[in-house]
């Protein structure tokens, strides 16, 4: 991968690899998935040996990261930015490249699909919190450093670098890279210096564009209305008429802002579909509806059409909502729709319903599982399970979860022992381990372990052959031998139920399992332990053992932030928050997004968002990073309250 790699990004750049030579040094519980040094990249150890049988999405994984850090070595290396506040000259462009890289060497993993699925859904979620920046942000010192990293400058801005592209043609952005690394190779630069060279080769004046997608926080909020309507105060409002199509827009955080966008746009009326590629350069844009449409079909003077989406082929970039005629025909057509890619992206214009309090959670949770089975790529599988496991544990009522927890328990326990390929079953086998909440799903997943610690694996090969899916002690039969961490993982689960046999799992895989990260492992599982003297004790660990590493930390918060454990934890969720300027002086980079994702992302209570907000309110002086970030944090737990408020009944 690495080589194939090497030699794309070279054809690409048409700049030969720039250093003498490139090393690649695995490092066990390294901080960061992988750090670019100039012809030596260092990669965490488990992201390239994996610690579980692989699937396709761990096999991406892999290959983004050696992707990405080679990218590194001319965006980052070669041409460093002048500062930090243009961290995103290298992030962005070296996650941009990581999948241009994958769609030439690993074409059959639908490059921007996975895209898609992976990198927008995380920009969108921090972009529409109250906690988002801009893309360039202004670092004054580098103590300050720590808080440029996040989903912005990854995630944000390689889907502006895509949209970038588009918007001034594959040629000319290639043209203006190239000339980008010739002129300030070995040397420092800014991101001014880029949109000069875009200028250049686009013969455009480009910087009213570029200041509204670089220095503007937030992103547009698409909504489509086929009869006209109100208008709304976040909609960018499509009115779709016999005569025309409308477009509005507006930021998505009711702040000032127009991006100029170019999007493909696909509309559909009956059998007959249309796509059309538009530039939006003001507030308002009319586009002329299709003049072909056949009479019969259409008996109305001013028909409509069946299915309006706005981002066809995920070149634009914003929030995409559909309108009830367009939504009410995914909801009944979404298993028919062949375009893997398409398809993908209707599945995610419904979750933005759901998010955005236009479709009830259990709608979304009954259609995945009603047409799980259309799905065949892994990536969309985990993409729609973790939507599915979000709903079950933020947004459903009690009594909603508890309906449907059985029915989703079975749906996904037939997939992870009856699904094609061993990377479908594993996708299963994960997502079932996440949504995991009965009795019964306990009792299967105490057989996954008892089956892999005891039989062996002739005898697994045996069974697979053999199976009778009725009889319990062979139900793990057809799953491939689950690794340590697995195991460790099935025992964290079982003692954040509450399983009055996984202590003594745990104990006889501490007997077994020596090595260096089995301890972690267990480290983590024991957060998971259901009392309110053990949370006690990990607390004391996280804020006062200086001798727990931060990995083990970083592996045990999470599990000690369950939500099953909401009440126990609730009364450390303000110490937690009040811990932020310390942790922020004395850990790594990402560790207090990830301390801020467990403490509130463990949570989801009305109570819960009024500890947050006091504690905003009370503390008027802290870091504007800091705040930042905990508004970022608190959005999902504030639409959770708000989801529950309208659709939990």
């Amino acid at each position: 991968l690495n080589r194939e790699g090497v030699k794309f990004l070279e054809s690409y750049f048409d700049y030969k690899f720039p250093f003498p030579k490139y090393d690649l040094v695995l490092i066990p519980e390294f901080p960061f998935g992988g750090m670019e040094h100039a012809g030596a990249t260092f990669l965490r150890e488990d992201r390239v040996i994996f610690p579980t049988e692989p699937t396709k999405n761990d096999y991406i994984t892999r290959a983004n990261v050696i992707f990405h850090e080679a990218a590194h070595q001319w965006f980052g290396d070669t041409v460093t930015m002048r500062w930090f506040d243009d961290l995103w000259l290298k992030e962005g462009f070296a996650e941009f490249m990581a999948y241009k890289t994958l769609e030439k060497v690993m074409p059959e993993y639908n490059a921007w699909k996975i895209f898609y699925e992976r990198n927008k859904q995380l920009a969108y979620l921090t972009d529409a919190t109250r906690g988002t920046t801009p893309i360039y942000q202004e670092i004054p010192n580098l103590s300050a450093a720590k808080s440029a990293y996040g989903n912005i400058v990854y995630r944000k801005a390689p889907s502006f670098l895509r949209q970038a592209e588009f918007y001034l043609g594959e040629d000319k952005f290639q043209i203006a890279v190239r000339a980008f690394l010739k002129k300030h190779e070995f040397a420092n630069a800014e991101w001014t210096d880029l949109v000069k060279e875009f200028e250049t080769a686009s013969k455009q004046d480009l910087k009213d564009w570029a200041n509204i997608w670089v220095k503007q926080r937030g992103m547009p909020i698409f909504k489509i209305q086929l009869k006209g309507g109100e208008n709304s105060y976040f909609a960018r409002v499509f009115t779709v008429l016999a005569s025309s199509i409308n477009f509005r827009q507006a930021n998505i955080l009711g702040e000032k802002g127009i991006w100029q966008s170019r999007l493909k746009v696909f509309y559909k009326f009956g059998s007959k579909f249309f796509v059309k590629d538009v530039i939006i350069e003001d507030e308002t844009f009319s586009l002329p509806a299709p003049s072909d449409l056949p009479p019969p079909e259409f008996p109305s003077t001013n028909p409509t059409p069946d299915f309006v989406f706005s981002n066809y082929q995920d070149y634009g970039y914003g929030i995409f909502l559909l309108d009830k005629k367009s939504r009410n025909y995914v909801l009944g057509n979404i298993q028919n729709e062949k375009d893997d890619f398409l398809r993908s992206m209707m599945w995610g214009s419904l979750w933005d319903s759901v998010r955005f309090y236009e479709l009830a959670p259990k709608d979304y949770v009954e259609l995945v599982i009603k047409n799980i089975n259309v799905e065949t790529d892994e990536s969309t599988i985990q993409t729609l399970l973790g939507r599915v496991s979000t709903a079950m544990n933020y947004y459903l009522s009690d009594k909603q979860r508890d309906e449907f927890a059985p029915r989703l328990e079975k749906v996904i326990g037939e997939k992870m022992l009856g699904s094609n390929t061993p990377g479908q079953r594993l996708t299963f086998y994960r997502a079932f381990l996440n949504i995991a909440s009965t009795a019964k799903a306990a009792e299967v997943l105490k057989t996954l372990l008892k089956v892999n610690n005891e039989a062996t694996p002739d005898e697994i090969e045996y069974f697979k052959e053999n199976l009778d899916q009725n009889k319990g002690q062979f139900i793990a039969m057809s799953m491939p031998l689950l690794r340590t961490k697995d195991k460790f993982d099935i025992v964290t689960k079982l003692l954040i139920l509450g399983d009055k046999d996984a202590p003594k799992l745990l104990a006889a895989l501490e007997k077994t399992e020596k090595s260096d990260e089995a301890k972690r492992y267990a480290y983590a599982a024991k957060a998971g332990i259901t009392t309110a003297e053990n949370k006690a004790k990990y607390w004391n660990d996280f804020i006062n053992n200086k001798e727990i590493s931060e990995s083990w930390i970083e592996s045990a918060f999470g599990v000690w932030n369950s939500t099953k454990h909401a009440e126990l934890t609730l009364p450390y969720l303000e110490k937690s928050l009040a811990e932020l300027p310390n942790l922020k002086r004395n850990r790594k980079i990402f560790f207090v997004n990830g301390w801020l994702s467990a403490f509130i992302g463990g949570q989801r209570s009305e109570a819960a968002l009024n500890i947050v907000n006091k504690f905003l309110a009370d503390n008027p002086n802290l870091d504007k990073d800091l705040r930042l970030k905990i508004l970022e944090n608190a959005d999902g737990l504030e639409r959770a309250v708000k989801i529950r408020a309208k659709f939990g009944k």
